[in-house]
């Protein structure tokens, strides 16, 4: 069943004729006909009487024809959604990011953005695992470091630095040194194992890179728990500085090696492709990228 030929159906009944039919679609009235009859055929049966001064819908045309009107304006009214949808953030926008990049980047963006499009729902997700954005729906996710989704469209969010870190009292209660990297065996290190088991540092500084491996005194997968570890003065970690800013300026951290930095972190955004981004998505986008230039410090 031609969907077009319903439209032209109902349009003949309102219009009242063939000719004024044709005239309003702007189509051939011989088009118009056989557009009629083609739908006749499929549904094998009479819709319309024709004499040469009028035509007449059959008691089956006159079923038909209330049913089609319903169709025809579902039809206009789910373009019509489609239309203002395309024109205007609305609806759910399912977001994924880690449980760090969640708490302590994202979150502080939310508010604004929901308060500048307040017709998008956000529904944000916040998990360690990999997810596979097309298979779970995700509309955009927010990933740190090395990308492996060729059919993902990426775009370059920001770079956080890792830096080294030291309780206060941890600092005046050691008795070692801590000039440089050798230094470093000496004292109880802190290490975030989620990527790799072994224990290793590469720290650049002017003069190049040095690889420093250790026996940490301590290792943990989550950045956060060795935040607090640190602050709590258990030793010195390597921390990405962006998770460290409040911590830095309250005094509760303070930068160690300062001439050494731990590498650097590139955050993402991605999406399914760029023919598929919706307003909803376009403007969330948008959204983190200028805060993102406004202030290079934050996601």
């Amino acid at each position: 069943m031609n969907l077009n030929d319903i439209l032209i159906f109902t349009e003949v009944v309102a219009s009242g004729s063939f000719t004024k039919a044709a005239d309003v679609l702007g189509m051939p009235k011989s088009n118009v006909s056989r557009n009629i009859t083609r739908l006749e055929k499929s549904l094998g049966v009479k819709l319309i009487e024709r004499t040469t001064r009028k035509l007449a819908l059959t008691e089956i045309g006159r079923t038909y024809y209330e049913h089609s009107v319903r169709m025809v304006e579902e039809m206009e009214a789910a373009k019509a959604a489609v239309e203002k949808m395309s024109l205007s953030p609305k609806g759910v926008l399912r977001v994924c990011t880690s449980v760090s990049v969640g708490q302590n980047l994202l979150s502080q963006h939310l508010a604004a953005f929901t308060k500048t499009y307040p017709e998008v729902s956000l529904d944000i997700r916040l998990t360690n695992r990999r997810v596979d954005l097309l298979e779970e729906g995700f509309d955009v996710v927010i990933r740190v470091g090395d990308l492996k989704d060729s059919n993902l469209i990426a775009k370059k969010l920001c770079t956080q630095h890792l830096l080294l870190y030291a309780s206060p009292d941890y600092l005046k209660t050691t008795q070692y040194p801590l000039l440089n990297p050798d230094d470093l065996n000496r004292h109880a290190c802190l290490y975030m194992n989620a990527v790799t088991r072994r224990a290793k540092w590469t720290l650049h500084s002017i003069s190049g890179a040095d690889e420093f491996e250790f026996k940490p005194f301590l290792s943990c997968d989550n950045f956060q728990v060795l935040r607090q570890l640190a602050t709590d003065g258990a030793g010195i970690a390597l921390l990405p500085d962006y998770l460290c800013t409040d911590y830095v300026s309250d005094g509760r951290l303070i930068p160690v090696l300062e001439d050494w930095v731990g590498g650097e972190v590139d955050f993402y955004t991605l999406v399914p492709s760029r023919r598929g981004i919706t307003p909803k998505v376009r403007a969330f986008l948008d959204h983190l990228h200028e805060r993102c230039m406004s202030n290079p410090n934050l996601l």
